[in-house]
Parts: C-alpha cells; sequence; structure tokens
C-alpha cells in the first residue's frame, strides 16, 4: 500500500561535485551521465546515491522507492518522457482546486552527504497556472525524517535543518533558488523569512510545454565557517554558482541581486525595521553560507512535489517528472550518443 502522511506546510529540491577551489566556474566539467546512453546503468555509477526513472508497472511500486507517496490519486504514470531518455515514462502530477494542493515524493538519502547533485528533468503544461512553491528540493533534518519536515516564515536552526529548492517562481515563470537555513535574510513589515532567492535572470524564462534539465549542487559548509556553495544548471548550462566571495551584487531584504550596487536594504531583528546599507561599485561579495552549525546536518533527503493553493477550479495544471539522478558529482544532462 502506497504510504499516504498528510503535509500541512509545504515549501520547498537537488544534488553533486566534489569542489575544492573558491573561485566560480570550478564546477564546469563533463558530468556522469556522458558515459551513460540514455542514462542506461548510471545507478551502478560508484557516485551514484540514487535514481528514479519512473519506468514501474503502477504506482504502487512507488513505494518500495519513497518513503511517503502523498496524494497518490493525483499522481498517473504518463507515455512521455524526455529525448533521449531510455525509457518510455515520466510521472504525472495533476494538481486540481477540487482536490487538494497537489502531490509530493519523498525519501530520505542514507546517512547523508557533505555534497550532492541533483538533476531531473521536468515539464510544466502549457497551461500549467503559477505554482506556490515546486520541488526539486534537497536538504537535511538533524535527526532525519521520513517525512518532509518544514516550517515556514522563520529561519532554521543551524544544527537541526535547512533545505533548498528550484522553483518556478510565480508568475514571472523564471527559475531561483528558494533556500532556508539558518542565517536567511527577513523582509517587512515583522521581518518573516521566506525562501531567499539568488539569480533574478530574466532570460531563465521557463519554457512551458518543454522538458527542461535541472540540476543543482548543494555543498555544506564547515563548522563555524561560511564555505558553503550553491549551484544550478538549467540544460546543461551553468546559471549560478554562489559561495564565500562570489558572485559580487548586493541584498535586497531576502533576495540577492547578483552584480547590482548602490543602495541596499535589509531587515533589522534587532531594531525590529528595515535598516538601508551602501554597497560598493559592483556589488558585495557575497558572504557565502553557513548551512549548519553541527557537523552531523548534511544533506539527507529529496523531495519531489506540486503545490498550490488555490488554482481555477475545473482546470488542472500538470507537472511531469522523470530520469531523477541523486550524485556525489556532476551528472548533467541525458547523453544521447555515447562517449568514451
Amino acid at each position: 500500500m502506497l504510504a499516504r502522511i498528510t503535509v500541512t506546510s509545504l515549501l520547498f529540491v537537488a544534488v553533486g561535485i566534489e569542489s575544492t577551489a573558491q573561485t566560480p566556474g570550478h564546477l564546469d566539467q563533463v558530468g556522469l551521465a556522458a558515459k551513460y546512453l540514455g542514462d542506461r546503468g548510471i545507478g551502478d555509477d560508484p557516485a551514484v546515491i540514487f535514481t528514479e526513472d519512473f519506468e514501474v508497472d503502477s504506482l504502487q511500486d512507488l513505494a518500495g522507492h519513497w518513503e511517503m507517496v502523498r496524494n497518490p490519486e493525483r499522481m498517473s504514470l504518463a507515455d512521455d518522457a524526455p529525448t533521449g531518455s531510455r525509457g518510455q515514462r515520466s510521472l504525472l502530477i495533476s494538481q486540481l482546486a477540487e482536490h487538494g494542493t497537489g502531490a509530493d515524493l519523498y525519501r530520505r538519502l542514507d546517512d547523508g552527504y557533505d555534497q550532492v547533485f541533483v538533476r531531473m528533468y521536468v515539464k510544466f503544461a502549457e497551461d500549467c497556472e503559477p505554482l506556490h512553491h515546486f520541488g526539486t528540493c534537497a536538504g537535511g533534518n538533524r535527526p532525519s525524517t521520513a517525512w518532509p519536515s518544514v516550517k515556514a516564515g522563520q529561519p532554521t536552526n543551524g544544527d537541526k535543518a535547512f533545505w533548498v529548492g528550484i522553483e518556478p517562481f510565480g508568475a514571472k515563470w523564471q527559475w531561483d533558488y528558494y533556500t532556508y537555513w539558518c542565517e536567511m535574510r527577513g523582509s517587512p513589515p515583522k521581518g518573516q523569512t521566506w525562501g531567499n532567492s539568488f539569480i533574478h535572470d530574466s532570460d531563465l524564462r521557463i519554457k512551458r510545454g518543454e522538458w527542461t534539465c535541472v540540476e543543482f549542487m548543494i555543498r555544506m559548509n564547515d563548522v563555524g565557517q561560511h564555505n558553503g556553495e550553491l549551484a544550478l544548471w538549467i540544460d546543461g548550462q551553468s546559471v549560478s554558482h554562489l559561495g564565500e566571495g562570489f558572485p559580487r551584487g548586493k541584498w535586497t531584504f531576502d533576495k540577492f541581486m547578483p552584480g547590482e550596487s548602490g543602495e541596499g536594504v535589509r531587515w533589522n531583528s534587532q531594531k525590529n525595521d528595515r535598516e538601508y546599507f551602501q554597497t560598493r561599485e559592483g556589488g558585495d561579495p557575497f558572504e557565502g553560507f553557513q548551512f549548519r552549525t553541527h557537523p552531523d546536518l548534511n544533506v539527507n533527503f529529496l523531495w519531489l512535489y506540486v503545490y498550490l493553493t488555490k488554482g481555477t477550479p475545473g482546470h488542472a495544471n500538470r507537472v511531469w517528472f522523470d530520469d531523477v539522478v541523486v550524485a556525489r558529482k556532476y551528472i548533467g544532462p541525458l547523453t544521447r550518443k555515447q562517449t568514451n
């Protein structure tokens, strides 16, 4: 029987490469997928942690791959797959206003990892309405939990939790991060902390009706340091990499704006008010991430979901997922031609 656990507070996916240099761009390299035509056999690679291609006989089979399957009645196996996939099926989640907020899959990743890459293919229907939240999401809980355990509107405890999602932001349909951690920035009127974002590039608009390869990397910080990192690739192209000292930009409340400078603004929780400041020409260096204050907190869960609080009655908001890979190294898009 499929697991059914009600989640009342949804928010946020993904993972890949071992990094040592402290300059942007050091993550660019040939991915694991280059060795596996259509991902065939990629699950046997020693760097791979988990795979899901949805080539199953029924939805009931997903219970063997995932610890939580919420609202399976909103899921179906579709005869649709990305070009180059070795399979012919994908997972379709359909949100209908009359039947709740959507559906999700969740599982733990062994005992967790200090660096992970998450790659998956996603497709939004051409008539899909703006989503409230969407995952592609990965993060960590200490201790680990068999279901999503997230709290909206407040920072996490550095010894307990963090998570990172890659989302299509609202009506802009624009890729960006949606990140919760212990040092996240707040916004007026009361300093609430919603998922912080770091890209804000109008060129990253989502092409509804087409499969997109989304891959992101989380690198945990050393305790007491801000050397945690995030990176994002769309269709194999590097679109973002953040770490200690890069990129340069400015904060506008909970949004880091790469390349921008001049007057910034942040929420000062001690004064319970906004606080303005000046950045240097070209922007200030990004401070890096302190995802954790305890060494045992790491990346230990993966979460796929569609979450829309309302939607138009009678309209199905459809999202497809396929070819999910979590690894310790960069994965890259599906390979259509074998390489040596």
